[in-house]
């Protein structure tokens, strides 16, 4: 099996979870615009194929995607500001942010991160400047645009009943996008076309992603969401630059 098949054949892996979850909640809760899962899959799978494409000349020497986050980023940008389907708002595309955000964000962050040191240490990991470059930006601005912003508002406009839980509501579609968050990171397949399962990077990765959706929608714009995200991977090599 080639990489890129390998590449598309997880992809299709994730993408089959999240829909069969949101095939499920279509029909045991109350739903609006079930269209807009066409839209969710489509944006989805072009997301993907533009963080693939191969990068550009100058751009080769580099150890991580950042053509692929850039791109991404940029996708996102474009499906809010110039097609119909979400406003700014429903996105969190916004600087107006409810001050009451930052508290938990400070006590969500000291506890994620002092997992990561409890679970990796301080010491191996990649130190360069490019590394800690890379992870103070783009991670962020790519999937906090892409996950919390465009997927997860388009999830809360087809189900639309949600339940307010510490300052923040949450419906089906957060549960979706967390599910589709954990799997995106744990679940793989390999060179040898044999369907891998990573079951405590899925539960890391799910709850950094009730994590990260909770600061979403209570601060009402994902900025906090991307402050978390771009400070927790950059948490450990931080730390070393003192130590």
């Amino acid at each position: 099996m080639t990489e890129f098949q390998q590449t598309f054949a997880t992809v299709g892996i994730h993408l089959g979870i999240s829909l069969i979850l949101a095939l499920f909640f279509l029909l045991i809760s109350k739903t609006e615009k079930p269209y807009l899962l066409v839209v969710y899959t489509f944006f989805f799978l072009l997301t993907i194929l533009v963080l693939y494409l191969p990068n550009l000349p100058f751009l080769e020497n580099l150890n991580y995607n950042w053509q692929g986050k850039f791109l991404t980023f940029v996708l996102a940008l474009a499906f809010v500001y110039f097609l119909p389907y979400l406003t700014k708002e429903q996105a969190g595309f916004t600087f107006k942010i409810d001050p009451s955000v930052w508290v938990p964000l400070i006590i969500l962050l000291v506890i994620s991160i002092a997992y990561n040191i409890y679970e990796s240490g301080l010491s191996g990991g990649d130190s360069t400047k490019e590394y800690l470059l890379f992870e103070l930006t783009l991670p962020g601005l790519s999937e906090e645009t892409v996950f919390r912003g465009v997927l997860l508002g388009l999830l809360n406009l087809v189900y639309v009943a949600r339940k307010k839980i510490l300052g923040a509501y949450f419906g089906w579609g957060a549960l979706i996008l967390c599910v589709l968050f954990g799997v995106g990171h744990a679940v793989y397949f390999d060179e040898n076309q044999q369907v891998q399962f990573y079951f405590q990077g899925f539960i890391v990765t799910f709850i950094l992603g009730v994590f990260m959706t909770y600061l979403r929608e209570k601060g009402k714009s994902i900025v906090p969401a991307l402050i978390f995200h771009n400070l927790f991977n950059a948490s450990l090599s931080i730390i070393r630059l003192f130590l």
